[in-house]
Formats: C-alpha cells, sequence, structure tokens
C-alpha cells in the first residue's frame, strides 16, 4: 500500500507554528491533543510538540522562574527535533511507517521535502487488524516453510481441496531452522485434522494451531 493511500492531509489537521508561545500551544493543544506537528512560516515540518516535551523544558528551568513567565518561552525550546524521521508521499509504503510509529505518535509524510500531512497510528492499527483478520471467526495455523517458490501457491492448492476459504495470511521471518514461518487464518473446517496432515505431508512444519 503506498503512502498516499494512507494519508491525512495536511489541511485536515490541526498543526503548531514554531513561533508560538507554550501558552498558545497548550491553548490549542487544550482537549484531546497530547501532541502536535510543528512547522515553520515556510511550511516546513520541524518536528512534535507534545505536553510531555513542555513539561520536560518546565523542568529544566530556574525555580525563580514563574509560570506566566514560562508560558510566553517560544515552543521553539520544546519541540522533540529528533522526530524528524519520516515517509515519501509518492516512493514509500505502508510498512516503512512501522519504525517510526513504534516511537513517535504519527508518521510524518513529506513530498519533495515538504510537509503534506501524516499517517495516524489509528489507522495503521486498523489496517494491521485487518491483515490479521481481527474480529473474524476462524483457526490460525503457523507454518514453518523454507524460502522456497511457490510454497504459498501450494498451501492454498491444499486449502481449496478441502473447500476452506482463507481470511488472512501473513509472513514472517524465522528465529529456526525454517527461514520463514507463515500465519494462515482460515474459517472454521470439520476438515482440519486432513488439512494439516495434508499440510504435513507436503513437507510444511506445523508449528502452532489455535
Amino acid at each position: 500500500m503506498f503512502i498516499r493511500n494512507c494519508l491525512t492531509p495536511k489541511k485536515e489537521l490541526t498543526l503548531l507554528s514554531s513561533t508560538m508561545t507554550i501558552k498558545d500551544a497548550l491553548v490549542t493543544m487544550k482537549g484531546a491533543h497530547y501532541s502536535l506537528p510543528v512547522i515553520n512560516d515556510a511550511g516546513s515540518y520541524l518536528g512534535i510538540l507534545s505536553k510531555r516535551s513542555i513539561l520536560e523544558y518546565l523542568e529544566t528551568q530556574d525555580e525563580q522562574t514563574t509560570l506566566l513567565e514560562l508560558y510566553q518561552h517560544a515552543i521553539s525550546n520544546c519541540i522533540d527535533v529528533s522526530a524528524n524521521d519520516s515517509v515519501d508521499l509518492h516512493s514509500s509504503h505502508f510498512e516503512d511507517c512501522l519504525p517510526i510509529i513504534v516511537r513517535y505518535p504519527f508518521v510524518p509524510v513529506l513530498d519533495n521535502g515538504e510537509f503534506v500531512g501524516i499517517v495516524k497510528r489509528s489507522f495503521i492499527e486498523r489496517t494491521l487488524e485487518d491483515c490479521f483478520g481481527v474480529g473474524v471467526e476462524g483457526t490460525r495455523i503457523l507454518l514453518g516453510v523454507h524460502n522456497q517458490s511457490g510454497t504459498l501457491h501450494s498451501i492454498t492448492k491444499i486449502l481449496q481441496k478441502y473447500d476452506i476459504n482463507i481470511i488472512s495470511d501473513i509472513a514472517f521471518e524465522s528465529d529456526s531452522s525454517y527461514l520463514r514461518r507463515i500465519l494462515i487464518k482460515i474459517e472454521k473446517s470439520p476438515h482440519l485434522n486432513k488439512v494439516t496432515a495434508d499440510i504435513e505431508k507436503h513437507g510444511y512444519r506445523i508449528l502452532e494451531i489455535e
């Protein structure tokens, strides 16, 4: 899936300007927003401002500084500039978001260096749920297979023999002597024992059934 199909465009987002004061930012973030993208006057993405990063900045200030004075400080002091990992609107894919979203609340999207929007964590969560068939009743079969062409086609032919539909299938790298693991979720079937026996007869190892 290309990033352009995952994008929440900039015009639909609440954004912070790097020239804002802490007070202005907190007013903007009041309610549901715990972190927001920060852009400069040219529209370039600078990083993330979160209520946590504001608090961490306040904790570094002199004890004699009043809260009212701190409120007037620029948010440029509080931006998490390390949160500058991004994906490209045209060349990146959905899976490129995963290393970023585990560290940050959203994934910035750039187009030729220009900030154009984000991929939301909620979208990534829903997509992964769809990939694993979450909420759909079925049987999960985890297979250990060698890395060779035609593996998935062969397994699919076995399931078709017993008129069983595949709900989802995901391939993983393996940490065992088998080079790949394939997690297949299939519809409930009275032929499960025959299916698993047939799969093993074709040289695939069943690691787990749930």
